[in-house]
């Protein structure tokens, strides 16, 4: 599989799918920083695939790929918190729905979007309401076939506790 993770940080999806098989990780953030900890991070591990960092603005990054006519067979998009604040949401939403737009325009067919959230303020339903509109936009019908929340060692007993958030869709 060639993977796409965007917003990689210290490229913790990279790694492993890296591990998992991946013949191919393309890690996508804006800090170099962040990226040189990725590739020390995949150093760390036995893998058969390639590791590629790629550094700048996301938004950015994924409209030239699209240009290209790069596809992948996973799409992974877990960006920082949109939201800090109440007044950030409508915002935050936008932008959610546009990474969406950019992941699915990056996702192979019956390939895999993962599209996460850290924003607090943002509620799941909100967030798949963002992703349904940015599909409709496309004529897509996904399949999301899993939604996941913050594990068991992480207990978020009150709603501004629940700030992670994760859907997964078949393209």
């Amino acid at each position: 599989k060639t993977v796409l993770d965007v917003f990689a940080y210290a490229g913790g999806f990279s790694v492993h799918a890296l591990v998992g098989g991946a013949k191919m990780v393309t890690s996508v953030d804006l800090s170099n920083q962040a990226l040189a900890l990725a590739e020390q991070n995949a150093a760390l591990n036995q893998y058969p695939g390639k590791l590629k960092t790629v550094a700048g603005d996301a938004f950015e990054i994924l409209n030239n790929m699209i240009e290209e006519r790069q596809q992948y067979d996973i799409v992974v998009i877990d960006p920082p918190s949109f939201a800090k604040q109440q007044s950030e949401v409508p915002v935050a939403i936008k932008r959610y729905e546009q990474l969406a737009v950019l992941g699915a325009k990056l996702c192979r067919k019956s390939g895999m979007l993962i599209l996460a959230s850290c924003s607090s303020r943002v509620s799941l339903e909100d967030l798949l309401q963002a992703h349904r509109n940015a599909f409709a936009k496309l004529g897509l019908k996904p399949v999301l076939f899993q939604t996941t929340t913050h594990d068991w060692d992480h207990p978020a007993g009150i709603p501004e506790l629940s700030y992670l958030k994760t859907a997964y869709y078949r393209m």
